[in-house]
């Protein structure tokens, strides 16, 4: 089939809060009216600071959570309108590796036990040598079929983690911060195997994270969001950026090679509260570059699609 393999269309979450005796219930929007398309076997990076929405973005892609309002279309077919039998059938084509490879993996079972999870959830039968090919594949000996994840090292559960996302050899795969909790040369090591299985089985990518210049390293375009919106999607790694917010983030982030790291520096100015977002754009008390009508009227993204930004003054 043509097209995208993925396209989300104006997705938006609200979070509510409170409600109780002496409060009164507020709405939090976590993810604000997003759209997008991800091609086959492109990896689509989604950077920004921690609490943009990228996580819950990924989980509403996946259906982990449900949506507000919007569509998600996954090859064709609409995920959003899909019942829980058709969409449990659909999930066997998307996968998603986690953050934190410790308290993904469940203590109490040995990695062929984890890894043969994938195969019960979709009651389908497991081959017998399964399990020493998931673990060759993600680089790892079949002899720690029998162990437990609490005697590997945080690089080998991260391997884990994903052999077992790979387990029914998924077409989409989201991978959330999936090198924030390991040293700087696990990291390394990691994207590189991620970019091995990527050429090796045609995968698709959605990489989130908060670190702009291992996005740039490892990604074919970028999604750069605040506070739960899209500001600027970057056609290119090498784009110079458009929006004063992705600018800022370029200059005071990572080098590209995660083997060459250095530590970010914070951006100045205060954070609105995502509780009582502003009435222009969310950016302005961060922004030099802020005028009254920043202050008054929200930006849309542009639909220029060689370079769509949400600002009215670009750079």
């Amino acid at each position: 089939m043509t097209g995208p393999l993925l396209r989300i269309e104006g997705l938006t979450k609200r979070f509510h809060s409170g409600g109780g005796l002496f409060s009164r219930e507020r709405a939090m929007i976590a993810v604000r009216d997003v759209s997008l398309e991800i091609a086959r076997g492109e990896v689509l990076g989604v950077v920004g600071e921690s609490g943009c929405g990228k996580s819950t973005l990924a989980r509403l892609i996946l259906r982990l959570i449900e949506a507000t309002n919007g569509r998600i279309v996954f090859d064709g077919t609409e995920l959003t309108a899909l019942p829980a039998s058709a969409l449990r059938a659909m999930r066997k084509r998307m996968a998603m590796v986690f953050q934190d490879p410790y308290s993904s993996l469940d203590p109490r079972f040995t990695l062929a036990r984890v890894l043969a999870e994938p195969f019960r959830v979709q009651s389908r039968a497991m081959p017998p040598d399964a399990v020493a090919a998931m673990l060759a594949a993600v680089g790892l000996p079949e002899t720690l079929a029998t162990s437990y994840p609490h005697q590997l090292s945080g690089g080998q559960r991260q391997r884990v983690g994903i052999a077992r996302a790979l387990a029914l050899r998924p077409d989409f795969v989201v991978l959330d911060e999936p090198t924030a909790s390991l040293d700087v040369s696990i990291q390394a090591q990691i994207i590189a195997l991620l970019a091995d299985l990527r050429d090796k089985m045609g995968l698709t990518y959605l990489f989130i994270s908060h670190d702009l210049g291992l996005v740039r390293y490892f990604c074919d375009r970028i999604v750069v969001m605040y506070l739960g919106s899209v500001v600027e999607v970057l056609p290119d790694t090498k784009a110079a950026p458009r929006h004063p917010y992705t600018d800022a983030l370029m200059r005071s982030g990572f080098a590209p090679d995660p083997a060459r790291r250095r530590e970010i520096a914070p951006l100045g100015g205060e954070i609105p509260s995502p509780f009582a977002l502003p009435a222009g754009c969310a950016f302005t008390t961060r922004c030099a570059f802020a005028s009254d009508r920043c202050r008054s009227e929200r930006p849309v993204l542009s639909q220029d699609p060689a370079h769509p930004v949400a600002c009215f003054h670009p750079l």
